[in-house]
């Protein structure tokens, strides 16, 4: 079983781009989870489901152009984000990761001003990704701090 994990904030613009993620995979073979600013809330839920992969979308400050999509690896997490959640991804991920392999999956905000839709660069890196959720191809997202080098996990 596949998961999708969106979180952030759909009313603070780009902060958004984890929900619009998740809602663009109804009906898919995801399993799909919308967390909005509370993911923690979720750890239950996943347990209790035991997906074999879990991707979590999210905005994340990487000081990078908006729209940018990098994976974030588990030595980054705490380095990262924007913090309109409530607790850190790094402790939801602990929590689940014994059973799932896990794709924490960011994308630069370019705009996080109230009542303000996704920004063009950013609605254009979540439709990519969500090809890429769909097929599977994560080969195609670059890790964060591995973006100068061949190699990538």
């Amino acid at each position: 079983m596949y998961l999708v994990l969106g979180v952030g904030n759909d009313l603070l613009g780009d902060d958004g781009v984890g929900p619009y993620v998740a809602e663009a995979l109804h009906n898919s073979e995801w399993e799909v989870l919308n967390a909005g600013i509370v993911p923690e809330n979720f750890i239950r839920p996943i347990r209790t489901r035991k997906p074999d992969i879990i991707v979590i979308v999210d905005a994340v400050d990487m000081g990078s152009a908006p729209g940018t999509i990098r994976i974030i690896p588990s030595e980054y997490i705490r380095d990262v984000g924007i913090g309109t959640h409530q607790m850190s991804l790094a402790y939801l991920i602990d929590q689940v990761s014994p059973w799932s392999k896990i794709y924490f999956i960011g994308i630069q905000p370019g705009c996080l001003d109230p009542d303000t839709p996704l920004t063009v660069p950013v609605r254009s890196a979540a439709d990519s990704l969500i090809t890429i959720i769909r097929s599977h191809d994560f080969d195609k997202v670059l890790v964060l701090g591995k973006e100068d080098t061949k190699e990538q996990d």
